[in-house]
């Protein structure tokens, strides 16, 4: 009989103690037999259903920002570009977005544009980035303005600051 993950839902091995999905300890539950549901308090049925998977802590890896930066300036900007989908489809999974642009498209409408699109995807990672750390502000406006004057690889580097926390847990 299979058995499953109560918080992901990932099938589990027989005897397993962690789910090797989401790494939660497992209370096996067999796949015949309804799982309870999980009891609620009212603030937490208060909060919007986005942010039930902004808190979800999927595998996503941290990032050495420096090395980062130092492969950028090596590869004379061609690391940017692999950087630039990498955070984007990084940024897709913590916020659940699996309809949104890919990483790869991102990079290709940059090519397209001359960069004009990465001004906007700067601003785009600014707001994702504010969902992540679960506050409303204007680090959209920030990074676009950075990006705007040619400091494209500070909003970058913050993203992929925003990205190693929560992939650490610390938001």
């Amino acid at each position: 009989m299979s058995k499953f993950c109560e918080k992901c839902g990932a099938e589990l091995s027989d005897g397993a103690k962690f789910c090797t999905s989401c790494g939660q300890k497992t209370e096996q539950v067999p796949l015949n037999t309804p799982a309870q549901a999980p009891v609620h308090t009212p603030a937490q049925m208060q909060q919007p259903v986005h942010e039930n998977f902004v808190n979800r802590n999927p595998r996503v890896p941290s990032r050495s920002i420096p090395l980062a930066i130092i492969l950028s300036l090596v590869t004379c900007g061609i690391y940017v570009l692999y950087w630039q989908a990498k955070l984007t489809d990084e940024m897709n999974e913590l916020l659940n977005k699996r309809n949104a642009t890919s990483g790869v498209m991102a990079v290709i409408f940059t090519i397209i544009t001359c960069c004009i699109y990465f001004l906007y995807w700067s601003y785009k990672m600014g707001e994702g980035v504010d969902t992540i750390k679960g506050k409303r502000g204007d680090t959209g406006i920030l990074y676009l303005i950075l990006s705007f004057i040619g400091l494209g690889i500070i909003p970058m580097a913050l993203v992929q600051d925003a990205i190693n926390d929560k992939a650490e847990g610390l938001y």
